[in-house]
């Protein structure tokens, strides 16, 4: 077989003739002419043909999106898997360093730390601790509703006379992309909206809390009377910080892109009630 390819390439140009025996014929059944040359030619188009086919599919279908959006999915999975990952040994180091603080306040001041302990779950940090215990505080919170719950004592007091009026309007023009589903820990509602569209206050508050998250990009909360908190997330740009008294409508950020957990330019918006998340399309309507 290696023979007869061999003589083939040698001889392109020249015509050949293929005859057919018959085993059981003495005579040639049959013969066809041809040249070597044409049959490299067809060979060549067909592959050039099912190049520029393959080309086509991947650039003018959904099949090349299929693929890109799969990468995609993949990529971002990943970067959750890092970021838990860099989440969870941040913690760690935190703890450890909880433990060095009190030990160390142990052995320089002579104080039990059970007492110590105490001391700070009552509220009532002595002057040595204190600035290490309102750290500690702070950076034991990573999820929303241990947010909420740390700040008790400013959910569940008075800061307004006014309750909030719902429902009210949507706080920036979007489309709605994604409801309020907690069991898949989904705790609002997704506005898709252009980026950098600036959102406003669902009511009179008080900005409560405002950082940065690698998942969620800034976010921003804002205690309302009524023990209701609203939160946003995702945003570009915040243009309020904490302690700053806001009223219903004002400016708070422009919604954007940020943080891993983003699928495109929205908002994030939740509304907690006495630490309970709720569904924000019972307090909103699209004007």
């Amino acid at each position: 077989m290696f023979d007869f390819l061999k003589q083939l390439f040698n001889k392109q140009d020249r015509g050949l003739t293929f005859v057919i025996f018959d085993d059981q014929e003495p005579e040639p059944s049959n013969s066809y002419r041809f040249k070597p040359a044409r049959l490299l030619y067809l060979f060549y188009g067909s592959l050039a043909v099912t190049a520029l086919f393959v080309f086509v599919l991947l650039k003018f279908t959904p099949v090349s999106e299929l693929f890109a959006s799969q990468a995609e999915k993949n990529l971002r999975e990943q970067a959750i898997a890092i970021s838990e990952q860099v989440r969870m040994l941040q913690d760690s180091l935190q703890a450890r360093d909880a433990q060095l603080n009190q030990m160390k306040r142990a052995i320089s001041t002579g104080n039990d730390t059970v007492f110590s302990v105490d001391q700070a779950e009552q509220g009532v940090p002595n002057n040595d601790s204190k600035k290490n215990w309102e750290h500690e505080s702070f950076y034991a919170v990573d999820t929303i509703s241990d947010t909420v719950l740390l700040k008790n004592e400013i959910v569940f007091s008075d800061l307004f006379e006014k309750e909030p009026v719902f429902p009210t309007s949507y706080p920036l023009d979007g489309t709605l992309t994604r409801g309020f589903n907690p069991e898949k820990g989904h705790y609002g509602v997704d506005i898709a909206t252009e980026r950098g569209t600036p959102f406003k206050a669902m009511a009179d508050g008080a900005v409560v809390n405002q950082n940065w998250s690698v998942n969620y990009g800034w976010i921003l909360y804002i205690q309302h009377s009524g023990n209701m908190v609203s939160i946003y997330k995702h945003a570009e740009d915040l243009s309020k910080s904490i302690g700053d008294i806001v009223s219903k409508g004002d400016i708070l950020g422009t919604a954007g892109n940020t943080g891993i957990m983003s699928s495109g330019p929205h908002l994030h918006v939740e509304i907690w009630k006495n630490g309970i998340p709720q569904n924000p399309n019972l307090y909103l309507i699209k004007s």
